[in-house]
């Protein structure tokens, strides 16, 4: 136990170390510096304690210092979204994405903002083109947001169709074969379902 306790007191002195550093920078007493890895625990860290205007603080000084980090670039985006900035989130999603194409937080966010904007066609759009750039776990957690998409827009053909694919990808993805019973009733796609039943 003693090592656990200890294991938290070190990050917990690492983490008021580095907001001390971070209040130094903020204030512009010199010498301050922190690295891009530093600036992202800042900003978690007051996600975590719900401080969002001091995390959306930390992040403009964060993306001033590192213009070119996707990661930074994508998290300035996601606190945009929670204030319902959706042109600026897409804006800047578009920008993280020629640094760092491959982060599917990118196209997550990019689909909340363009349903929040009313503009279901071109979430469906992205999840699709995603879907070929993906495989494994991440394919997988695409097509539940696609199958979340369709479900708002009450397309419950295209949901089952995405819950579908999941379970010839992952056959024992509890989520996925809870869901397509559920959807089974809806879309009267009795004999599919019981046909992928079989299968697990």
């Amino acid at each position: 136990m003693k090592d656990f306790s200890q294991h938290d007191e070190d990050r917990d002195q690492e983490l008021d170390e580095l907001l001390q550093r971070y209040e130094n920078l903020r204030k512009g007493r010199g010498g301050s510096y922190l690295e891009e890895e530093a600036f992202e625990k800042i900003i978690e860290y007051f996600e975590s304690q719900e401080q969002y205007i001091k995390a959306f603080q930390a992040v403009e000084i964060a993306t001033e210092q590192y213009p070119y980090s996707g990661a930074l670039l994508i998290k300035k985006a996601d606190l945009l979204l929670n204030r319902r900035q959706y042109d600026e989130a897409l804006a800047l999603l578009e920008q993280a994405a020629i640094f760092d194409n491959s982060n599917i937080d990118i196209y997550i966010l990019k689909t909340e903002a363009f349903l929040a904007l009313d503009r279901q066609e071109e979430a469906v759009a992205l999840l699709n083109e995603a879907l070929e750039l993906f495989e494994g776990e991440d394919r997988v957690e695409l097509l539940f947001e696609l199958a979340d998409v369709y479900d708002d827009y009450e397309d419950f053909d295209k949901v089952f169709d995405c819950l579908k694919e999941i379970l010839q990808q992952e056959p024992d993805n509890e989520e996925a074969l809870y869901k397509i019973c559920f959807w089974t009733d809806y879309t009267g796609r009795n004999a599919e379902s019981i046909e992928i039943q079989k299968n697990n």
